[in-house]
């Protein structure tokens, strides 16, 4: 890895991942043939190839399933390295938008991104090259203007939603947003200017689960990827979701999973 960049290929594209999985890089992943699907924070994504999935840190995949014709290509980075192209913000919000990171693109698209991935690929074994890094930043620097530009071409499906529907991923995604500091609802209900009682049954009508529901399964889901793809202690987990003791934390746990954290992770192995 050079730059905070990490190159993967097909054949360890998924190796050591085991859902649930917390992104810790923004990883881009081309499919040059066949199929993927996964559920990223409850969300249901279908692609097939030609397609790009950009999964930003933070963000959990539940599952990730190929099909047995998939080839694909990955790039992990690091969001210091991202940060350090010095990129408008306006380009920022167009490539790493949350919930629009996964559609099906051009050739053309994908011609550009295996430009860059084997110019990045053949810069990272100059080891003796002393302007490696700044090369490949002005690599990504170019790819991420013209990723933009395909990006800027993908149909929003906010635009098709109801009143009712955009309230509903509004409240989704302040949940995403807030939901380690905050897990009562009526901060999300002031936020949205309307009633607690409305956004329960708003989102029960619409998604099938009420607020509570929605809060409790983003903290679980969270802890759970947490204990399977992290070497974080319960106490930290606990900690970072603003538990106010790791036994509380493990009541939490066990009463939506069923299991306690510890037994839990004790599982996985």
């Amino acid at each position: 890895m050079v730059g905070g960049i990490e190159l993967l290929d097909s054949i360890n594209l998924f190796s050591g991942l085991r859902c649930p999985f917390k992104f810790e890089k923004v990883t881009q992943i081309v499919i040059t043939a066949g199929g993927l699907s996964c559920i990223v924070d409850f969300r249901s994504y279908t692609l097939k190839a030609p397609a790009m999935a950009i999964f930003l840190p933070g963000q959990v995949v539940e599952s990730l399933v190929t099909d047995e014709e998939f080839e694909g290509l990955g790039m992990m980075i690091t969001p210091e390295f991202t940060d350090s192209l010095n990129l408008p913000v306006s380009l920022q919000e167009r490539l790493f938008l949350q919930h629009t990171q996964f559609h099906t693109i051009s050739q053309e698209a994908i011609d550009a991104y295996l430009a860059c991935y084997r110019q990045v690929a053949g810069i990272i074994k100059q080891d003796d090259n002393p302007y490696q890094e700044q090369i490949v930043k002005h690599l990504f620097s170019a790819y991420y203007y013209g990723l933009g530009y395909y990006v800027h071409s993908v149909t929003s499906t906010a635009e098709a939603m109801t009143p009712q529907q955009n309230m509903c991923e509004r409240f989704i995604g302040l949940v995403a947003e807030h939901f380690k500091q905050h897990r009562d609802i009526d901060f999300y209900a002031d936020k949205l200017c309307i009633s607690k009682k409305y956004l329960s049954t708003l989102l029960k009508e619409h998604t099938g689960m009420t607020a509570f529901m929605w809060i409790e399964q983003y903290v679980v889901l969270y802890a759970k990827s947490s204990l399977s793809s992290t070497k974080m202690t319960i106490q930290q987990i606990s900690d970072e979701l603003n538990f106010p003791s790791q036994s509380v934390f493990g009541k939490y746990f066990k009463r939506v999973e069923g299991i306690s954290p510890k037994a839990y992770r004790e599982s996985l192995r």
